[in-house]
């Protein structure tokens, strides 16, 4: 099949325009960026699904738009991979033969064999290579995308579109922490530019990893969890795109989780702010870097499903004003209080300055957060490791521990700044026992809850907030 796309197109101007979903097939050729999750490339025909909807996207060759595709690894794969080094944390001696046999079934319907053995046969001196376990670790994690980005690859060329893997350690910098890397965005712009920005002009569409980049030293690294969002981000924001694809198995963003609250719906337009406060408590359909990274940088995100394509999905958008009110809501198990309570011989100025310090010291990440001058109480991200922490926090306060509880969210607009925004909010609370509420945004209230009630609360706030709200509380 003939390749297209090999041509030179000068660039149109950009429209500002945000509101169609056609606005997908963004009109300068450098912006036409798309991301797949690890659910749309499974196996070979999901590969090709997902390459069939970028050609889709991107037109007849006399359209001049030419498709930027970040992949992030199949399915389970890079679960599979950090499974190796639970153990010791040695290089492993070679992949699992069912990680092998799915990828070199997927190579053959697709046409990338050759790749994909080069890129196995290269991965023990890769491993051998790394300095430390951290570095490693990394290492092996990134597998999964390096072998994606070469199925992608094969699959867009079988479109009839001229595809090239580019490697995201090539244009990704980062800073040397491990598996939770922090890009250097004034670099990678500039690596972009040198190294992305041609291939566009020639009418090659390139194909990166998302979730991995590389330090100063060429070492490969990890963005963390769901870090393939922040990759696509990045890169249309140093491509200048106005809207960036995230493509998934879901069809947007919910009003609530649909399988636990049966009259949720999909919102068609969110603020960043909101959907990274749905994303942190919960709601999990985009990483919530990637939304602050596109906000900053005034690029779109839209969240679609590889399934159903032509839905128009979540607009996440920079600049969305709309009425005050609750959006949706979203609720996390596991979460864990802590109550720390001065002890009379600590009653001094200083207490939450030591209790933090102490905290920090210990690396414990915190959620949210209520203080008083004598107390303060807080949730934990991770409670692994918070046993040091309070032996040392024991030694000048009372601490205890509640385990069993949720964070329940409610997420919208005003809701700090606009009187009686949250005023039904508490009314549907009444009936519900609460350990803590915690507000720092006007975007969101969030209250903690025993586990077992939270299911029924969100469904009880969902359907008086946003099903059947009382004629008053709307007005």
């Amino acid at each position: 099949m003939p390749e297209r796309g090999n041509h030179k197109t000068a660039n149109p101007p950009h429209r500002n325009d945000l509101d169609s979903p056609e606005t997908v097939n963004l009109t300068d050729p450098r912006t036409l960026v798309c991301k797949f999750g690890g659910t749309s490339l499974a196996d070979a025909s999901r590969i090709a699904r997902a390459a069939g909807i970028v050609a889709r996207m991107a037109g007849p060759p006399e359209a001049g738009r030419v498709p930027v595709v970040v992949v992030s690894a199949m399915a389970g794969v890079t679960r599979e991979l950090l499974a190796l080094l639970s153990e010791g944390g040695a290089a492993p001696p070679a992949l699992p033969r069912t990680l092998l046999a799915r990828h070199r079934e997927a190579a053959r319907a697709l046409g990338a064999e050759e790749e994909i053995e080069a890129l196995l046969d290269a991965l023990p001196d890769r491993f051998a290579a790394a300095p430390s376990e951290a570095a490693l670790r990394d290492a092996v994690a990134a597998t999964g995308e390096d072998l994606s980005a070469l199925l992608m690859t094969a699959a867009l060329r079988a479109e009839g579109i001229a595809a090239h893997a580019l490697d995201a350690r090539a244009v990704i910098r980062t800073d040397g922490a491990f598996g939770r890397a922090i890009p250097d965005d004034e670099t990678t712009v500039a690596l972009v530019a040198e190294r992305m920005a041609p291939l566009i002009g020639e009418g090659t569409a390139p194909v990166l990893q998302g979730f991995i980049g590389a330090d100063a030293h060429g070492r490969t690294t990890t963005l963390g969890r769901g870090g393939s969002d922040f990759t696509a981000a990045i890169v249309g924001a140093a491509l200048g795109a106005r809207e960036v694809t995230i493509f998934t198995d879901v069809d947007g963003i919910f009003s609530a989780d649909p399988g636990e609250v049966p009259g949720a719906r999909i919102l068609p337009e969110l603020g960043y702010e909101e959907a990274v406060e749905l994303a942190w408590f919960g709601a999990r359909v985009v990483h919530p870097a990637a939304a602050k990274h596109a906000a900053a940088r005034k690029v779109a995100l839209r969240i679609r499903n590889t399934f159903h394509p032509d839905g128009a999905g979540t607009l996440i958008r920079p600049d969305r004003r709309e009425t005050p009110g609750v959006a949706a809501l979203a609720h996390r198990t596991g979460s864990v209080l802590v109550r720390v309570r001065s002890r009379p011989l600590f009653m001094a100025h200083g207490f939450l300055g030591r209790v933090f310090g102490i905290l920090a010291r210990h690396g414990i990440a915190v959620d949210l957060v209520a203080t008083s001058h004598t107390s303060t109480a807080f949730t934990l991200e991770r409670p692994e490791g918070f046993e040091a922490a309070r032996a040392e926090l024991e030694a000048v306060a009372e601490v205890e521990v509640i385990e069993g509880l949720a964070t329940v969210s409610a997420v919208g607009r005003g809701l700090l700044t606009q009187p009686g925004a949250a005023a039904e909010l508490f009314r549907l609370l009444a009936e519900t026992p609460v350990h803590l509420v915690s507000q720092a945004s006007d975007t969101s209230l969030s209250f903690l809850v025993e586990e077992g009630s939270a299911g029924a609360l969100v469904r009880r706030l969902h359907e008086g907030l946003l099903e059947h709200p009382r004629q008053e509380a709307a007005s």
